[in-house]
């Protein structure tokens, strides 16, 4: 028996997130975990249950996913591992690297921190290559007004205001280690923007915390959007974050602009 730890990233456009679904949310189509999986059974002949850091929300992507599983029938080579899912799955998953791992060892419960970003695209028109994983806003947003809303919520706080009205009852206190709003180029294809760097840039929210609620992220980018634009004062979060309301926190931004971008352990 050997466990292993694997480093993975993802489009989630055409998912409906990490998580395997049951029932009737089976149908509705195909989750990172469940692939990932099936290129496993079929890889090993063994049916291997697939563990990782987070549940990411449907159409939401991920550049460094960590999930973990264990194969009972004998120890595999990482090499052969690597090469052979990424053999079988599709292009839109890959895993970037395959590592043995101490039984111990918990995607989820072993994590420390994790990284999300969330990205909205300004600029006069939205570009095409970056619509799947970007959110065009046409206004242009005030990051300094985003800034001073988001330094309320480093620190730990009951974020149960941002959490989704359909979460499972539990702990809502986080802490948010990092938070940042910046400005960021659009470095790829370099040379598409190259002429026109001043008009087309990214606003990226970077959230760096112990743990996340479900939709959390999506929730504060949401509100972040609406102070942005000027339609809130930068002091309403405070508001909100004692509110423990979901009523007062701006719409749910759309999934694919997030990114579960690293996964951090003791041991790395």
């Amino acid at each position: 028996m050997q466990k292993y730890r694997a480093l993975i990233s993802y489009v989630g456009t055409r998912y409906r997130g990490w998580q395997k679904q049951k029932g009737s949310g089976a149908s509705a189509g195909p989750s990172v975990q469940e692939t990932i999986e099936k290129a496993l059974a079929r890889m090993t002949g063994e049916n291997v249950g697939v563990v990782g850091s987070g549940r990411t929300d449907s159409g939401v992507h991920a550049a460094g996913q960590v999930a973990h599983f264990v194969l009972q029938k004998r120890k595999w080579e990482t090499g052969v591992l690597h090469r052979g899912l990424n053999g079988i799955l599709p292009q839109d998953i890959r895993v970037l690297e395959v590592t043995p791992a101490e039984l111990d060892f918990h995607a989820q419960r072993s994590a420390v921190k994790k990284q999300y970003s969330y990205y909205f695209q300004q600029g006069p028109a939205a570009l095409p290559f970056l619509e799947p994983y970007a959110w065009w806003i046409k206004k242009t947003l005030d990051i300094r007004a985003m800034r001073k809303a988001l330094r309320v919520l480093r620190g730990e706080h009951d974020f149960k205001s941002f959490q989704s009205s359909g979460a499972r009852p539990g702990p809502t206190v986080r802490r948010i280690i990092e938070a940042a709003v910046t400005r960021e180029a659009v470095a790829f294809p370099a040379a598409a923007p190259a002429l026109l760097e001043n008009l087309f840039f990214l606003v990226r929210i970077r959230v760096v915390g112990t743990g996340f609620l479900k939709q959390m992220v999506r929730g504060m980018a949401g509100t972040l959007l609406q102070i942005g634009e000027g339609r809130r004062p930068p002091e309403c979060m405070k508001d909100i974050l004692h509110s423990r309301s979901r009523k007062l926190v701006g719409p749910t931004a759309p999934g694919r602009a997030l990114w579960l971008e690293k996964v951090w352990y003791e041991d790395v």
